[in-house]
């Protein structure tokens, strides 16, 4: 199986919360794709609750579409990570990561402005795999943490690892 490249930064020596470019692509079409890493939690130290990180999801991806695309940048997706640390960001364009923080922070301004779950999109059986599971004041707890400490941005020169520490890493 092919080493995927989020397997390949010493996650030891991540920051949080923090934006890392995870990974640039040209499509055949000459399309720029970024994908960034949003790391709200440092790996192995802390995680963001099930119910707050998908209250997060349904919530982040809109408020970043609405602070970030513009006439150069399209989100076309935004996906919490399995370990539930961060988000996923893959994107049509190549914004500085200043400006996707930016966006970031604005977003979470968003998420704590919003009054009820009633206010979550897409909060019903029909839209949503997991209706019931949802935590408006844990959202808000993640966004209160990440506008407290800042958003810094991570070096990938400095996380990544070298074939040596790969492979002892999987011993």
């Amino acid at each position: 199986m092919p080493l995927l490249d989020s397997f390949t930064v010493d996650h030891t020596k991540m920051i949080a919360p923090a934006v890392r470019v995870a990974k640039t692509m040209s499509t055949p079409s000459g399309d720029d794709i970024t994908v960034f890493d949003l790391r709200f939690c440092v790996p192995n130290q802390d995680v963001l609750s099930a119910k707050g990180i998908h209250t997060l999801e349904h919530l982040f991806a809109g408020f970043m579409r609405d602070h970030l695309n513009d006439d150069k940048v399209e989100i076309i997706d935004l996906s919490p990570m399995g370990c539930r640390t961060g988000f996923y960001m893959s994107l049509l364009g190549t914004p500085k990561a200043k400006k996707v923080a930016k966006a970031w922070k604005q977003s979470m301004e968003d998420v704590l402005s919003v009054k009820s779950e009633n206010d979550i999109p897409e909060l019903n059986l029909y839209q949503c795999g997991t209706y019931k599971m949802h935590s408006l004041d844990d959202a808000q707890s993640i966004a209160k943490n990440v506008l407290d400490k800042g958003i810094g941005k991570m070096d990938n020169k400095k996380l990544k690892m070298s074939k040596k520490q790969l492979k002892k890493a999987n011993k």
